[in-house]
């Protein structure tokens, strides 16, 4: 099969295996950036919330990858998910000012991802918008 916009293939699967690590062991998921997630009622709110919101956003983006009608949606999306949370997180580090590494590197993935996308949303063919 080939793969008009392997950024859509990516996004989708850094989305869907963060999302899966967050559902099924949070507690080892929070402890690279130094958080202790109780089990309970943390531990379920780290699942819904970083498992499914991810899980889902990274379904959306593989079915972009699959449906020509879906490729700018998912661009969109992908743009959007993944440049809000560099942005959040860059704001973060220079709030907080306790940047590790674990950080600078999702910081220059996710701002990767989100210039890419923006990138093909400029530039990129047109693809359909409709069924």
């Amino acid at each position: 099969m080939r793969i008009d916009n392997p950024l859509l293939a990516i996004g989708g699967v850094g989305f869907l295996a963060f999302g899966a690590w967050m559902l099924v062991a949070p507690q080892s998921a929070m402890t690279m950036v130094g958080l202790a997630v109780p089990d309970g009622a943390a531990a379920t709110e780290i699942r819904a919330f970083y498992g499914g919101l991810e899980l889902g956003l990274g379904a959306l983006l593989l079915a972009a990858v699959h449906k020509v009608q879906y490729q700018r949606a998912g661009l969109v999306l992908g743009c959007v998910s993944y440049g809000s949370i560099g942005g959040a997180r860059l704001l973060g580090m220079a709030v907080d000012r306790d940047p590790s590494a674990f950080l600078w590197l999702a910081l220059v993935i996710e701002l990767g991802l989100a210039a890419g996308y923006w990138w093909r949303l400029r530039t990129g063919k047109r693809v359909a918008t409709s069924g």
